[in-house]
C-alpha cells in the first residue's frame, strides 16, 4: 500500500501514514519497522508500507521511502481544511448577585449614583 507521512518524530520514532486506501491512519513505531532503519520517514515523505491491526489500532509494517517530500504541503493543507471547533461550553450558574449583575451592566456614571 502507499502512504504520505502526516506526522513524524526522529526522537520518539513514531510517525502517522495516511494510506491510500483512505481507512484508518497507520502508525509507525521503532525503526525494526522499517525497511530500511537509517533513514526516518518525514511528513510529506510518500512511502509504501503493509499494515497490521492490532485491537484498533493500524500499525504499519515494512515501511520504504518511495521519494522524499513528493507531498510536503500536505500536512499544513489537512491543518488549514479543519474547521475551527466552536466550544461546547456554556455557563449553567453564576454567583453574581441580580443587584450586582444589574450594577454591572449598568454604565460607570450610574454605578456611583447607584451606590450611593
Amino acid at each position: 500500500m502507499i502512504g504520505v507521512v502526516v506526522w513524524s518524530s526522529v526522537d520518539k520514532e513514531k510517525a502517522v501514514i495516511w494510506c491510500e486506501d483512505h481507512a484508518a491512519l497507520a502508525y509507525l513505531q521503532g525503526r525494526e519497522n522499517l525497511a530500511s532503519p537509517s533513514c526516518w520517514p518525514q511528513p510529506g515523505d510518500l512511502v509504501e508500507l503493509e499494515s497490521e491491526i492490532i485491537g484498533a489500532l493500524r500499525n504499519a509494517r515494512r515501511v520504504s521511502l518511495l521519494s522524499e517530500q513528493e507531498y510536503a504541503d500536505l500536512p499544513g493543507m489537512l491543518r488549514a481544511i479543519v474547521p475551527a471547533a466552536e466550544s461546547h461550553l456554556r455557563i449553567v450558574c453564576s454567583n453574581v448577585q441580580p443587584e450586582a449583575k444589574d450594577q454591572l451592566a449598568a454604565p460607570p456614571g450610574l454605578r456611583a449614583a447607584a451606590a450611593s
